[in-house]
């Protein structure tokens, strides 16, 4: 997520260029956060609660406490991205496989990137698509793009795109939230 004001302008900037407006952002991690929240249900990886941590903190902004007012739930998406995917899970399940041992069923459920999505989804009460991209360029931009098009084809009213990165190296673990709709005549960029 780009930070400050002059990086939610950019957000909104890209936003605006697929015809799309930006009704709320949030991250994962945020002032104060220092470890990954924990989500029951999953195990090993942080690329679940991380997402999970996200997207309530965005749909926190539009909706309170939630759920979504149906009107609104019914048509949202929900488009998750990734560059890297849920790596710590994929190598739990190898190493268990390597090892002639069985892998926890646990890791069977969470190794589907959408997995998460079902928790949050019914949660807020989104009953939109929901689609997972393995982003080869830049992520915003991919899921914006494919935000766009759920939207353009009716498929959707409403996209909540999550990025979420987990970490690799010196980088930290990062999951942004954005729930953006079409854009409408008279929306302006702020």
């Amino acid at each position: 997520m780009a930070d400050g004001a002059g990086g939610l302008a950019a957000v909104g900037g890209l936003a605006a260029g697929r015809g799309l407006t930006v009704l709320a952002e949030a991250a994962w991690p945020g002032a104060g956060d220092s470890a990954p929240p924990s989500l029951a249900g999953f195990v090993v990886s942080s690329f679940s609660p991380i997402a999970a941590e996200a997207a309530d903190r965005c749909l926190a902004q539009r909706y309170g406490s939630g759920p979504a007012d149906p009107a609104e739930g019914t048509g949202t998406a929900v488009v998750v991205v990734s560059t890297r995917g849920d790596l710590a899970t994929a190598v739990a399940v190898a190493d268990s496989v390597e090892a002639g041992r069985p892998a926890s069923p646990l890791l069977f459920f969470q190794s589907v990137p959408n997995a998460v999505v079902g928790y949050v989804a019914r949660k807020w009460g989104l009953a939109g698509p929901v689609v997972c991209v393995g982003a080869s360029g830049d992520p915003m931009a991919e899921g914006l793009d494919e935000a766009q098009l759920l939207i353009e084809d009716g498929d959707a009213t409403a996209a909540l795109i999550l990025l979420v990165e987990p970490a690799a190296g010196a980088v930290p673990d990062s999951a942004t939230a954005l729930l953006v709709t079409a854009r409408f005549e008279g929306d302006h960029d702020d």
